[in-house]
This record gives structure tokens, sequence and C-alpha cells, in this order.
């Protein structure tokens, strides 16, 4: 499982050796990157910033990123955070890149009224493991089967070590 140990190298994150088989792809038509072999350059950076801030075991908070810092990649982020008494996730904050391409603004929506149950259960796997992934795919829940994505999903947790959002950012390309 070379997949978990570069993760673990990345972001010194220690999953279980079975994070692969029980965090399923947010959809069917995902590819779930557990390498981060991270294609855009301003999800690398992303990427590397939450690196930098994730210390010693602990992750990194919200309030540990300054917009300043990552202005390049603020119309691409999202904010998802946990809502424990129902069990779900609520996007707090979306790009306008991601709304411009995606057609619609979700914020303050759950994600099971945007998506299916797999979706919430994907972050929930992510939740328990406190692992960063990166997928990519289709664009075809808004029937824009034309375009693709690459995102990445980063665990933030204000006392360090229970994920209670996650950040992430969304990079669209219309498929050749």
């Amino acid at each position: 499982m070379s997949d978990i140990k570069r993760v673990t190298d990345l972001a010194r994150v220690s999953p279980p050796d079975d994070v692969t088989e029980q965090v399923n792809g947010p959809r069917e038509d995902a590819t779930v990157d557990y390498e981060f072999g991270i294609q855009s350059p301003m999800l690398m950076r992303l990427h590397d910033l939450w690196r930098r801030k994730h210390h010693d075991g602990d992750l990194p908070g919200r309030s540990d990123f300054d917009p300043v810092e990552m202005k390049d990649c603020l119309g691409h982020i999202f904010i998802l955070e946990y809502v424990p008494d129902i069990d779900n996730f609520r996007y707090t904050l979306i790009g306008t890149k991601m709304v411009t391409w995606l057609g619609v603004d979700n914020t303050g929506k759950l994600v099971d009224e945007i998506f299916d149950d797999r979706m919430r259960l994907f972050y929930k796997g992510l939740q328990e493991r406190k692992v960063p992934v990166r997928t990519t795919g289709p664009v075809a829940w808004r029937g824009k089967e034309h375009v693709s994505y690459e995102l990445v999903v980063l665990p933030l947790s204000e006392d360090k070590r229970i994920v209670n959002r996650f950040i992430g950012a969304m990079e669209f390309h219309m498929k050749c």
C-alpha cells in the first residue's frame, strides 16, 4: 500500500492500513488518489500550505489559514463544517470560480441536500481517519460530462485532534 505510505510521509498522518478500502470515493465515477498525484499547481500550493500547518500530528484549524497566503486559491476553495446533531456536513463557503463552473451556489446547504448519501459517507470516512485525499472525475452530477475536475480535500480541527471541518479546492478543465 504505497499510496498510504506516501500520504503518511507527506502529511505525517497515520491512517489505518484499510483506509483505501473503507474510504470510498465520493461518486462511482470518481478516482480516489491517496498518493497525491496532484496536477494543478494551485491545488499543489494549497496542499503544501496545509502540510506546513500540520505540526507533530496536530491537524491545522480553519484559523490557521490566512486568506492572504492563499489568495490564488480563494475562488476555488470550499469549506465544509461538520454538523454533529444530524451527522452531516454543511458547505459554509464556496468560492466564486466553483460557483461559475458549476452554475449554482450551494453555500449553506448540507451535503445530502446536494448529493446522494455516498458523498456524506465519503466525508465521514475522511473525518474518522483524518486523512487528506485527491479525487478526479467528470462533472456529471451537473450534467457537464464535458468538464472534468481535480479536487483536494484536507481535514481541519479546532482542537487539533477531532476533524470538524474540511478545506478543499477544485480545479476544472474542459475535456479534449
